[in-house]
């Protein structure tokens, strides 16, 4: 089994956006439904050119690959 990482921030359940704590509501999807319980994450930095990004339909940030 995969180890779980957080890297001292929270995962929206919705759409698996990787946030700071302080984020009340998810600014991707408008979600406020959390978990700190992830394992591996993808670094979007520019989505017009990554092919994960268009094959994910994934938007600039850091995406969990996987939620508990």
């Amino acid at each position: 089994m995969a180890k779980k990482r957080t890297l001292g921030r929270k995962v929206c359940r919705n759409c698996k956006a990787i946030l700071s704590y302080n984020v009340v509501k998810c600014p991707y999807c408008g979600s406020t439904d959390f978990t700190e319980d992830f394992s591996g994450f993808i670094i979007v930095i520019d989505s017009e050119k990554s092919q994960i990004a268009k094959e994910k339909n994934l938007k600039e940030g850091i995406w969990a690959i996987k939620i508990f």
